[in-house]
């Protein structure tokens, strides 16, 4: 019997019993449905906090240092830690480690208040080296970023983030203008891109930037730093880097072991492969519980055709008696079963892959579809199909003709 003949009778027989073929399909297409569209949302959650780490962080290629050994509890602060970077450390890092391209110098603070007219913020403040902006990919929506300039002369400009401009301007073009940080006046250089929410949801562009020295030297009176960027020239390099960054600056700082370093060296990639690692677990989870649930629609189709066997034991007599041998009779079952297993597949992934975009959509994430999972799903149908109909199709195959007759 050729393929489409035996197709063709499989889709005769299930179309007499529609209900039983129903609720066999039901049994695969949710267990189909569940694994892409579980599989979906959840790439489309992993992509977009990997933008959203990548909006936070500007770039990967960097290793960031801040002040406060690696138990301390908390995001390290000005109270909270020791004052142990300061401003002679980028330059020694920058000249002393191999592999770095340069190193950016920051301070910050919190608690500042910025005006302009009647309306005042409390944003990030963020005294930068020049090379701040280009190190974390940073780009201006109008105006222009700081300058080795403006570094040099301690200038009293700034460039401010969205929110800012938003919160001091309202609409109002902001470039020229003059605000007070801390009541001292800065005149406004730039407005940065927006970079949206980091991965915690809050806002990035509730931050302006002015020249490190400028802070230093006319607002935050401090002669140290609470971060160091420091840009890599291979990425794939970062352990090595990191390593001998560290050796630097316990040489620099004078610190012995045992002694606990007064400094903490993260790489984002680091972090990086922490997230996808956390992801990963639960993907195998989800994958896990939507193949159970389409292993259990395997055992419906099971138990569905052996009451089918039973019931069809006349008619297997009579093919039997009209020259059809168990081969046939096997096949033309198991047909039945991967035809089942097929539908049910089919119908899942459209089933699954619609509720991912609306899962995705009422996230206010764009869709993301794995591919690769909806074409395992899709083998997985098919394999469950076979697997699960191989017993009721060995069943009919082994019918008795003559007491199937009559019965």
């Amino acid at each position: 019997m050729s393929g489409l003949r035996i197709v063709g009778a499989a889709w005769r027989s299930l179309a007499r019993s529609k209900l039983r073929t129903f609720f066999m399909m039901l049994g695969v297409a949710v267990g189909v449905a569940a694994l892409t569209a579980l599989a979906s949302v959840g790439e489309a959650t992993r992509q977009e906090t990997l933008r959203q780490f990548k909006r936070m962080l500007g770039t990967f290629d960097t290793l960031t240092i801040r002040p406060g050994a690696g138990s301390t509890r908390g995001m390290p602060s000005v109270g909270a830690v020791e004052p142990s970077l300061k401003f002679a450390d980028g330059p020694a890092i920058a000249e002393g480690v191999p592999g770095v391209l340069r190193v950016a110098q920051v301070q910050q603070t919190f608690d500042l208040d910025v005006s302009y007219r009647d309306e005042s913020v409390v944003p990030l403040v963020l005294g930068v080296s020049s090379n701040w902006a280009d190190i974390r990919d940073e780009t201006v929506a109008s105006g222009a970023h700081l300058t080795d300039e403006d570094e040099r002369t301690l200038a009293r400009v700034t460039v401010i983030g969205p929110d800012v401009a938003s919160a001091l301007f309202h609409g109002e073009d902001p470039l020229g203008k003059v605000i007070r940080i801390a009541d001292v006046p800065f005149q406004v250089k730039g407005v940065m891109a927006s970079r949206g929410a980091g991965p915690g949801g809050s806002s990035l562009d509730n931050v302006l930037v002015i020249p490190v020295t400028t802070a230093s030297k006319r607002l935050f009176n401090r002669d140290y730093l609470t971060t160091l960027i420091v840009q890599l020239r291979d990425e794939n390099d970062s352990d090595r880097v990191a390593d001998d960054v560290r050796a630097l600056l316990r040489e620099r700082h004078r610190i012995i072991p045992p002694a606990e370093d007064d400094f903490t060296v993260s790489s984002p990639r680091a972090t990086l492969a922490q997230i996808e690692q956390v992801g990963s677990a639960l993907s195998k989870i989800v994958t896990g519980v939507a193949v159970i649930a389409t292993l259990i629609g395997g055992a419906v189709i099971m138990s569905l055709m052996l009451i089918g066997v039973s019931e069809r034991r006349r008619e297997i007599g009579v093919r039997r008696a009209v020259g059809a041998t168990r081969a046939d009779v096997m096949i033309q079952f198991l047909a039945e079963a991967a035809l089942i297993s097929v539908l049910g597949g089919v119908i899942g992934i459209v089933i699954g892959a619609g509720g991912a975009t609306v899962g995705a959509l009422l996230q206010k994430l764009p869709p993301a579809y794995m591919w690769s999972m909806i074409g395992g799903a899709a083998a997985l149908s098919l394999a469950v199909g076979v697997v699960f109909g191989l017993y009721p199709a060995w069943k009919a195959a082994n019918v008795d003709p003559i007491e199937a007759l009559r019965s």
